[in-house]
């Protein structure tokens, strides 16, 4: 048998093969992970009887000292105790490198109220171990050992397993370039779920927090039982867990106080206000979980899955509506941001996804559409704008789009009027659900309304009041703000104010971290392909009137004054000379739009479609993948 042949017969069992070596790979990186285990594994190696009270500066101290003879490998470091408080424990070790030279590492690690063990991955060969941890009041370490045993990591198997699947798609599997929003599903479900098993009972998001309390409230009904578990939630007491092992007494715990109620709240009735309606989706999936038993820590992670499926559903149809930019909203809507969003309690996904479906909707009938209005399009953008923007205003000003689809003016006047109206008449009232409450609370002096509930003197009331005294600093401010590009913030911690915008808006895992601006190096260059890619029905787009370009450009820009806007109402010290709370994830929403009305037919990049798919998809998954990898994985779950 010829080499082409046994290549043909292969290729019959491609898939098999795939599998076979897929399940090795997963087995392997396991082995390899344990090689240490492998190679002098042992488990409980207790050094409670060094443990000793020694006084440092004027104060007690607990002290283990540890010498090997020779060296011995620490893959963890595990303390039993009565903490009454967080504390710090810090770790020297003599250590061996990988050129046999010997080194001194410094570490530290703390303990917490709710456990009664704690541990640390150390990862280290050592010749000596000193632990110490200041004693205080209430405080008995009672318990110290070492381990370096083999242990299957479900959660790297897992990861694993989907990652080399995926990529097996995109390098072989021709079916999934040729209908990329598939391929999109697969990608986010599969991502979507192992993240929200990696996430664990504990909030990560942003006001995650305020989120779960709104879902979890509605799916209560009438009487909301507040279990101590669903509580701690609530308050965004986020555990110190950065081990499996601490995360499963997590786990645990969650589980065991989900039986104790602590609140009952009563509603008055079963009717969700229309900025509440975001919340269905999760707060629906969080009744079936209460109704059918499910422990606290699978309820919690049920509850993100009615977020996540929708948000598959709404853009698995605007990848597959668009005639426009398909590759780049599929890429856009893979971003680790975006998805991460997705799999979390908050209403931006929602906003994010039908924004975006809308104004794929208004672009096929406005560049591609036929002689006649197609009227469920249009009906479907318009409802698609509302429902997305009834929890954030600032978006609204993309149902004025509506105005430009060219099929309108061919209508009889009275017709024309009529949605003109109704498309004006939904402006208004969702720019009033944002603009009135200020207004009557201006006009009662109410000044202590619209401020941030975390705390600050913040008052939005004071704030416009402050604004129209100073007219010409508040247009300064303004324009000086949306235009120097360096005022997003992530969670408005200081330490990452110097992450570029990008990677703010597309590689963020919120408060698991964001990728490093080195990232920038492929993000920057798919990004450039995928904007100025030349595709069918750009000359429809590039070659619109003016008064249209014009028009769009104008909602672009106000949106995103009124992004800026908001949060110098709300979350902004009153008069200060800083907007505070901008991120970038708020412009995801306008992305699609950004795309369209940089089209043009002068920068143009000739890049064959199945090609660039594989690009797109390639790239999609090396940032999801280092994402999981290095920051909901690394220095948590293995």
């Amino acid at each position: 048998m010829d080499l082409s042949a046994l290549l043909n017969r292969l290729k019959k069992y491609q898939r098999v093969i795939a599998v076979v070596m897929i399940l090795l790979v997963t087995f392997s990186v396991e082995l390899i992970a344990n090689i240490h285990a492998l190679r002098g594994g042992y488990d409980g190696l207790d050094l409670s009887g060094q443990i000793s009270v020694i006084e440092d500066d004027g104060a007690e101290k607990y002290q283990v000292l540890f010498r090997p003879e020779g060296r011995i490998y620490v893959k963890q470091i595990s303390l039993r105790g009565t903490f009454p408080e967080r504390s710090i424990y810090r770790i020297r070790t003599g250590e061996i490198n990988g050129f046999g030279k010997k080194e001194t590492g410094n570490y530290s690690d703390t303990v917490d109220t709710y456990f009664t063990e704690y541990s640390t991955n150390l990862e280290r060969e050592v010749t000596s171990l000193r632990i110490t941890m200041k004693k205080t009041e209430g405080m008995e370490l009672t318990g110290i050992w070492l381990s370096n045993r083999f242990e299957l990591n479900k959660f790297r198997m897992l990861f694993v397993l989907i990652a080399l699947a995926l990529l097996y798609c995109v390098l072989f599997e021709k079916s999934f370039l040729k209908k990329i929003e598939w391929y999109f599903a697969v990608f986010a479900l599969s991502f979507g779920i192992l993240l929200i098993s990696l996430a664990q009972p504990m909030c990560n998001s942003w006001d995650e927090q305020i989120h779960f309390k709104r879902s979890y409230s509605i799916a209560g009904g009438r009487t909301v039982r507040w279990t101590l578990s669903a509580q701690k939630i609530a308050d965004r007491t986020n555990f110190n867990c950065n081990t499996k092992a601490e995360f499963a007494q997590l786990r645990e715990y969650m589980n065991q106080n989900d039986h104790e109620i602590v609140e009952e709240e009563s509603r008055d009735s079963l009717f969700v206000s229309y900025q509440y309606l975001v919340y269905l989706p999760m707060a629906l999936f969080l009744a079936v979980g209460k109704l059918i038993g499910l422990p606290f820590t699978v309820l919690f992670a049920f509850g993100k899955l009615g977020n996540l499926f929708l948000y598959v559903t709404v853009m698995f149809m605007a990848i597959r509506l668009a005639k426009n930019k398909k590759l780049f909203l599929a890429f856009i809507a893979m971003m680790p941001t975006a998805l991460f969003q997705a799999c979390s309690y908050t209403y931006d996904s929602i906003v994010f996804s039908f924004v975006t479906l809308g104004c794929v909707l208004w672009c096929r009938e406005t560049f591609f559409g036929g002689e006649n209005c197609h009227i469920p399009s249009i009906a479907g953008a318009a409802v698609l704008f509302v429902l997305g923007c009834l929890s954030k205003a600032v978006y609204i000003p993309v149902i004025l789009l509506l105005i430009l689809i060219p099929q309108l003016q061919k209508m009889p006047k009275k017709v024309k009027r009529m949605i003109g109206a109704g498309v004006l008449l939904a402006f208004v009232l969702v720019m009033l659900t944002f603009v009135l409450p200020v207004l009557t609370n201006v006009l009662a002096g109410n000044l202590s309304y619209g401020g941030d509930s975390r705390g600050g003197d913040t008052s939005a009331v004071r704030q416009v009041i402050s604004m129209v005294k100073h007219p010409w600093e508040s247009v300064k401010l303004m324009v000086g703000s949306v235009f120097s590009l360096d005022n997003f913030r992530n969670l408005g911690n200081v330490e990452t104010d110097h992450y570029f915008f990008g990677n703010l808006m597309l590689l963020n895992y919120s408060s698991m971290g964001v990728l490093k601006d080195k990232w920038c190096v492929l993000l920057l260059p798919v990004m450039t392909l995928l904007l100025f890619q030349k595709e069918e029905g750009n000359e429809r787009i590039a070659l619109c009137g003016l008064w249209k370009r014009v028009l769009m450009w104008g909602i672009f820009a106000v949106i995103i004054l009124l992004i800026w806007t908001a949060l110098y109402l709300s979350f902004t010290p009153v008069g200060a000379m800083e907007i505070a709370g901008v991120q970038a994830r708020y412009y995801l929403p306008l992305l699609y739009l950004g795309a369209l009305l940089v089209t043009n037919m002068k920068i143009r990049v000739q890049i064959s479609g199945q090609t660039l798919a594989k690009v797109v998809c390639g790239s999609a998954w090396v940032f999801q993948t280092a994402a999981i990898w290095g920051l909901a994985l690394g220095g948590r779950l293995l």
